[in-house]
């Protein structure tokens, strides 16, 4: 029996919408929503292998961001940069894709 493993993004609107159309899952996440509760929330959920967030997001909670993907095993929590980010700097997502899934 084979697991179906998903990758979720939590960002901004245009992140998050870009990597709906590459097939991921996706949440936009507004500016009074709680961070963390979003994550613990999705580490529970059947199949949730990778939460993917946007910088700026993290940067909200990032004390209590690196304290939880120190001691979380699963799923993996991987910061990224928004697409609004982009603008000021070059960035190679799928070399991101490629090192949280291994290969």
């Amino acid at each position: 029996m084979s697991e179906n493993v998903r990758a979720v993004v939590l960002g901004d609107e245009h992140t998050v919408y870009t990597f709906k159309l590459l097939g991921f899952e996706g949440r936009v996440i507004n500016e009074n929503e709680n961070i963390l509760a979003i994550i613990k929330e999705l580490s529970v959920e059947e199949g949730v292998g990778a939460i993917l967030i946007t910088s700026n997001l993290v940067d909200r909670v990032r004390e209590d961001f690196d304290k939880l993907r120190m001691k979380m095993r699963k799923p993996m929590l991987i910061e990224i940069p928004s697409l609004r980010e982009m603008k000021f700097k070059e960035v190679n997502y799928l070399a991101i894709l490629r090192s949280v899934l291994g290969i």
